[in-house]
């Protein structure tokens, strides 16, 4: 295979994080406002199975560990309110961030479409032209739901569950840490290498 399709692609993902993240930096509160949620929502559904851990060794002493068991409980039951409370305010914090960068898009493409040359509009397809803009528009609604409510999400819960195992059990967040990496190696190869070139030959038939 070139290696100048590639690059393309290369260029393609590098151009559109790049515009995606200039429009992210217009809206710096809500950016901010989502990925705090993010984080709150994430530690705290990490934190579930420690406390789970707890409320099993409590119950297993009996009467004795009835305080502990009955902290672990309202603990879990806590953490469990957090992930629902928090993750629905980060929807809602990207339906925001979502519509505003999509408006700004619409705004500004047309704006540029509507300066061009009487002879560039007597010799274009308006629909075609609109089309692309829309579809550009639904993409960044997509990469937005992508980054924000798949992507940073995942990368705090790995790395936090790594923390905790480490912590807990050295050899198991090692094996953790390796399992990991080598995942995210095949899913980068797989994604780049095969699944993009099937969607750039989709997306040009």
């Amino acid at each position: 295979m070139s290696k100048k399709p590639a690059r393309e692609r290369a260029d393609v993902i590098r151009l559109g994080l790049g515009f995606t993240f200039r429009h992210w930096a217009r809206h710096k509160g809500w950016v901010a406002f989502i990925m705090v949620v993010l984080v709150v929502s994430t530690a705290a559904e990490m934190f579930v199975p420690l406390f789970a851990g707890r409320l099993t060794d409590a119950l297993q002493r009996g009467v004795a560990g009835r305080a502990d068991a009955l902290n672990a409980f309202l603990a879990m039951t806590a953490l469990t309110l957090g992930p629902v409370i928090f993750g629905r305010a980060a929807v809602f914090g990207i339906i925001g961030l979502t519509l505003r960068v999509m408006q700004t898009i619409g705004r500004e493409a047309f704006h540029r479409v509507q300066r061009f040359s009487t002879d560039w509009h007597a010799n274009s397809f308006a629909g075609s032209v609109v089309r692309k803009i829309t579809r550009g528009m639904w993409a960044v609604d997509l990469l937005d739901d992508v980054l924000l409510l798949g992507l940073f999400p995942a990368v705090l819960v790995l790395s936090g569950t790594m923390i905790l195992l480490t912590w807990h059990w050295p050899i198991l967040g090692l094996a953790m840490a390796i399992g990991s990496a080598i995942y995210i190696a095949f899913v980068t190869f797989y994604s780049t290498r095969i699944t993009a070139p099937a969607a750039t030959l989709s997306n040009r038939w």
